[in-house]
């Protein structure tokens, strides 16, 4: 065989200098100013938070810490730590019911042909930006006429509350399994629940965790609906157990700011956990074979 001759690549003309970035100019001026404020209104409350925590005589003020671990000490005393447990329980059961009830119903509305289906997806956008205080009064009745003013309730509540958002996240990760999968899966003989279980559920998980890490903040976070709903001391959550640190004589800001981080651990773990399946996105190739 001859041998196959292959030009070399073309030089760059003698002198052409190389691309430099543009200059500076007034909009990138204004935009990186911009940038730096908003960093600094972010990261110097954490940067209190973090000091705070270690200093033996924390004030409101950011200051070099006079170290210390006492705070951190008081932070995981068993009443803290119940606290803290009550969070868990009433986040996990939130995320549980609205990311479950929020998958089945972000299918349907993304793969079935249902009547109104555009005013129905038109008003649960409407519920999801409707905030829950201005119905806490009906809803506080309710609970106790039935006797629910208990964690649990209020933890399946707090799940209902995320679930508009949740339709909407998971709705557009459901949009983007084509309808081949579900083809195919059906002349396999597969019933609506196994298409749903066994084709949607894996090929969505980014969504799934999306959806979960909303939930699960969405509750995390919530300081009205328990500290209402919930008429047991021992059952209050974590946000409301922290308010207990601010007397009415004096604030003790160095445990403030140690059970802050403290409550803040399991969001982070449950964000660092669900970033294979952001990583991840779909894995769609050779799926209809």
């Amino acid at each position: 065989m001859q041998p196959v001759h292959v030009d070399p690549m073309p030089m760059p003309p003698q002198g052409l200098k190389p691309n430099r970035p543009s200059k500076i100019t007034t909009e990138r001026i204004v935009s990186n100013f911009t940038a730096v404020v908003l960093a600094a209104f972010f990261s110097l409350p954490m940067l209190w938070m973090v000091l705070a925590s270690v200093d033996h005589g924390a004030t409101n003020q950011l200051r070099v810490p006079d170290l210390t671990a006492e705070h951190y000490w008081v932070a995981v005393q068993v009443e803290n730590l119940s606290a803290f447990g009550n969070s868990l329980l009433l986040s996990v059961i939130a995320t549980v019911i609205g990311t479950a009830a929020a998958f089945v119903a972000a299918y349907v509305f993304s793969k079935h042909n249902i009547p109104f289906k555009n005013p129905i997806l038109l008003t649960i956008l409407f519920l999801s930006g409707v905030p829950i205080s201005i119905l806490i009064v009906p809803v506080y009745k309710m609970f106790a006429t039935l006797g629910w003013l208990s964690i649990i309730p209020t933890g399946v509540l707090l799940g209902v509350t995320a679930i508009p958002f949740q339709i909407y996240q998971l709705k557009n990760f459901i949009d983007a399994v084509p309808s081949e999968l579900e083809e195919a899966a059906a002349l396999e003989q597969a019933n609506t629940l196994q298409i749903l279980f066994r084709v949607i559920l894996p090929l969505t998980k980014p969504g799934l965790a999306s959806a979960a890490i909303f939930g699960f903040v969405n509750a995390w976070g919530n300081f009205l609906l328990p500290v209402v709903l919930i008429n047991s001391l021992a059952d209050q959550p974590a946000p409301v157990h922290l308010f207990g640190f601010m007397g009415s004589n004096s604030i003790d800001y160095g445990v403030i700011a140690a059970y802050s981080i403290v409550y803040s651990l399991p969001v982070i773990i449950l964000f660092l956990g669900m970033s294979r399946q952001f990583k991840a996105g779909f894995a769609l190739g050779g799926a209809v074979k």
